[in-house]
């Protein structure tokens, strides 16, 4: 799950345009994140995580933006317990990229 993957179609391009490069490739490595993933998925993920754990990251990862979106408080501060996350626009499309990476298999 490296750089490379490209995003599908139904990823509004322009909200995640920071993210990708010229070609509409993800331009962050999943792996980066891992730590930060770690503290929210039950069991650890793999260093290079396979579809299904790419797919409970996604579900947990998801699950923690909402929960933080119910309580009004998906602000960049709602990130500060995390080390590779730097804004929640960030969270949003490493959410979409394990989507996408998970929906391969």
């Amino acid at each position: 799950m490296s750089t490379g993957e490209k995003p599908p179609d139904l990823v509004p391009r322009r909200r995640y345009e920071s993210f990708l490069d010229a070609s509409g490739s993800w331009t962050f490595d999943i792996r980066e994140y891992r730590s930060d993933l770690n503290s929210i998925v039950p069991t650890d993920l793999a260093p290079d995580p396979g579809p299904q754990e790419a797919y409970r990251a996604a579900v947990f990862l998801e699950g923690f933006i909402q929960e933080r979106r119910r309580v009004d408080d998906w602000s960049d501060s709602a990130l500060d317990r995390f080390d590779a996350f730097d804004s929640t626009l960030e969270a949003e499309a490493v959410a979409k990229a394990l989507r996408q990476f998970e929906g391969r298999a």
